[in-house]
């Protein structure tokens, strides 16, 4: 399936010159999104994985984010998030990765949530009222290292796939998943504080409408 299409409503290549605060949305799905970098987020080119440079954050308040919009609705329909991730540290740590969210996130006032927990895997959850919907990641990450993960939603399942092989199951998620009016953010969750991300970013992207992956697959090349 082609990576930058109508589902697609978020996608940040990272590409740019080193230090570089500019991130640009290349959504060709949805509206034009501005981002705002804050703390010393910034384009990297030391550390790449696809392009020219990926988003360097430093676990102290390092983040991009956006305000909410109509495009991140996710509903009860299917929808799909995924990136390339390289953790650069806080072993045994929860460090959130990007979601959205309000500044004191509760299950009812949460989108959407991705994670590495304080047992060093990955955790991707979906608000759905009265409690978070969670698919839980079984490889642990302590070390540095490029890897994909996708969240998916495929009907009333919840997948989570790390490096293309899902893991933890399919998890329950049925009904409307929360539609928060708060920003979305990589790097954090949401308009959350805490628990910034330390490492580094590459191709975020945020499809609405569609799971582009139900079963085991081959990680995909940059979504151009």
């Amino acid at each position: 399936m082609a990576g930058n299409d109508s589902f697609t409503k978020i996608l940040l290549h990272f590409d740019g010159t080193d230090t570089s605060t500019t991130i640009t949305d290349d959504n060709a799905g949805g509206s034009a999104h501005t981002w705002t970098a804050n703390g010393n987020a910034q384009l990297d080119t030391g550390i790449t994985k696809y392009g020219s440079a990926t988003l360097l954050c430093d676990g102290t308040g390092d983040y991009v984010t956006t305000p909410d919009h109509a495009d991140f609705t996710l509903g009860s329909g299917d929808w799909t998030v995924d990136c390339w991730f390289n953790r650069a540290g806080g072993d045994g740590a929860l460090r959130r990765l990007a979601g959205q969210s309000d500044s004191t996130p509760t299950s009812s006032s949460t989108s959407l949530s991705i994670a590495v927990n304080a047992s060093n895997v990955i955790i991707v959850s979906a608000g759905g009222g009265a409690a978070l919907v969670t698919a839980v990641g079984t490889t642990a990450f302590t070390a540095t290292g490029w890897h994909h993960l996708a969240g998916v939603r495929t009907g009333n399942v919840l997948k989570l796939f790390i490096d293309g092989v899902q893991e933890g199951g399919d998890v329950a998620l049925v009904g409307t998943v929360n539609d928060s009016a708060n920003a979305w953010s990589v790097g954090r969750r949401g308009e959350a504080t805490a628990t910034t991300w330390n490492g580094s970013l590459d191709e975020f992207r945020l499809s609405v409408g569609v799971a582009r992956w139900t079963a085991n697959f081959t990680p995909p090349a940059p979504y151009r």
